[in-house]
């Protein structure tokens, strides 16, 4: 499937599951791994643990690719590496070397999560050993997994030991992190009792051999870790989301990137497709390419993938879901080839449009008019705040008589000096406050109702802003810049005639190899 396809499956909550195409998950021991080629990368006296191997056509041993490793969950009891069977053969076709690896559990080896973290590590280092032999980036490692698996992936981040195999002298710490609903608080936490019952740390601890705190990732969180994400049921019954708020919290506090997705009223497990047969399979079909989504944004955001270029025309092949904004709405339509927006929503805002974007550097340019005498067009980039969750980064105003510009960043602290409005509370996933930067009103006379071109180039912490080329433009250099671009945001106030707006173009802004 093209990567394209998933974004719009993720904009369209409207999507019936039973559109979708099946994921398979191989949920037999040992797997079918379809697609995949098996080394071994760890024998233990007579257990030989294996790497499932799935490469991008026409991979080479000169290539130096980003490479995911996964793990699969189980409770560190069972489990299969097919759990990851269908991320894995995505990131191969979206240009990633993709790993689900084996590893020892109680079931078949009687072995405690220590032996679990001691394998995890192994495979990073393996991986790494051999990178110039796999084709793979040594510096572009991650780690991913599910519930113990998720446990694990992050253990090889954070976990300090447990490094026993046979590529000493090679790090364990992967380069980032994809964790679905992780297991990260093994251990009581001072000053918050209500993470888990009595009886479910007593039954960790047990598991663990009474020794649950040197495995339990929340409690090694310190600065310079790598970047993650972590991909939660609101609902989660076995690893309550509750635990991985309060470790994202700490990750973001200790100034690592660590973003939170929260899936209101889902299970755990609710990204596993095929996992129920009823109408909750329907639904973790559809958060599987949920999930997938925000995953190829995140690497997107890291340069582990490069985006993919959206070009809406607005011709006959025009597809409305790749908007999140219902289209055509009260206020917005297709007309004649472009989009056209006009009156009024009825609310505290002109009417919007939201489309969806991913990627860290990226030339977004469209066309807009006027159609009658005054009014504005306010257009925003949205992003990663920094701190786990998703907000305004860059807001253009096109007024008839020039720009304006705000730049909205984030802190934790309240009583930081750009923090313009006091009552606006703070991000509820991140703890993150918006800063409100106002720049001066820039003249540049816009009044004619004749098409113009708006043209943003993000490269690193600049942007280069311009309308019609030399018409109006200006540079910024700005540290919240250089971070993944997540949606783009047209605010439209253009009266009874209305604004059109034509030509959306998004793509990399990187020159190509």
């Amino acid at each position: 499937m093209k990567p394209a396809i998933f974004l719009i499956l993720l904009l369209t909550s409207a999507l019936a599951a039973d559109d979708l195409p099946e994921p398979t998950i191989s949920w037999k021991y040992p797997p079918e791994m379809t697609g995949s080629r098996v080394e071994v990368y760890r024998t233990i006296g007579d257990v030989k643990l294996s790497a499932y191997i799935f490469e991008p056509k026409d991979h080479a041993k000169t290539d130096r690719r980003p490479a995911a490793v996964f793990f699969f969950g189980g409770g560190w009891k069972g489990g299969t590496p097919g759990q990851f069977l269908p991320q894995c053969l995505h990131l191969a076709e979206r240009g990633m070397v993709a790993i689900s690896v084996d590893y020892r559990v109680k079931s078949r080896h009687d072995v405690l999560p220590q032996d679990c973290v001691s394998d995890a590590k192994a495979a990073i280092r393996w991986v790494r050993a051999n990178a110039e032999r796999l084709g793979v980036d040594p510096d572009r490692i991650v780690a991913g997994g599910g519930s113990a698996g998720g446990h694990l992936a992050a253990a090889t981040a954070l976990l300090p030991g447990f490094e026993d195999d046979d590529n000493k002298g090679v790090s364990s710490t992967p380069n980032a992190m994809l964790l679905f609903n992780p297991a990260v608080v093994l251990a009581p936490v001072e000053g918050h009792p209500e993470l888990l019952p009595a009886e479910k740390f007593a039954d960790i601890a047990e598991r663990c051999d009474g020794r649950p705190k040197e495995v339990s990732p929340f409690h090694f969180v310190r600065t310079g870790m790598p970047p993650s994400i972590i991909l939660h049921g609101v609902n989660d019954e076995a690893v309550p989301f509750s635990t991985v708020k309060l470790f994202q919290k700490a990750m973001s506090a200790a100034g690592n990137r660590c973003e939170l997705k929260a899936y209101e009223d889902q299970p755990h497990g609710f990204f596993n497709p095929g996992r129920w047969k009823d109408e909750a399979g329907a639904g973790a079909k559809l958060h599987y390419y949920k999930t997938l989504a925000e995953v190829d944004a995140f690497l997107e955001s890291l340069d582990y993938l490069k985006p993919a270029p959206i070009v809406e025309t607005f011709d006959a092949k025009f597809d409305a879901k790749r908007f999140t904004t219902p289209i055509p709405n009260k206020n917005t339509q297709v007309r004649d080839g472009v989009l056209w927006t006009h009156g009024s929503s009825g609310g505290k805002y002109p009417p919007m449009v939201y489309l969806p974007v991913s990627g860290k550097d990226l030339a977004i340019s469209f066309r807009y008019r006027h159609l009658g005498p005054g009014g504005m067009l306010w257009f925003f980039v949205d992003g990663d705040d920094g701190f786990g969750s998703v907000d305004h980064m860059l807001r253009v105003k096109l007024l008839r008589d020039g720009v304006q510009l705000q730049v909205d960043s984030h802190s934790l602290d309240p009583n930081h000096p750009l923090r313009q409005k006091q009552e606006r509370p703070a991000d509820k996933v991140s703890g993150a406050y918006r800063l409100n930067e106002f720049l001066p009103l820039e003249k540049a006379d816009l009044s004619a109702n004749e098409w113009r071109e708006v043209k943003i180039v993000f490269q690193g912490e600049s942007a280069a802003i311009s309308v019609d080329g030399k018409l109006w433009s200006k540079t910024l250099a700005r540290a919240n810049f250089n971070a993944g671009k997540r949606k783009l945001l047209w605010m439209q106030n253009g009266g009874e005639k209305g604004i059109e707006i034509d030509d959306i173009r998004v793509e990399s802004s990187q020159p190509q190899p």
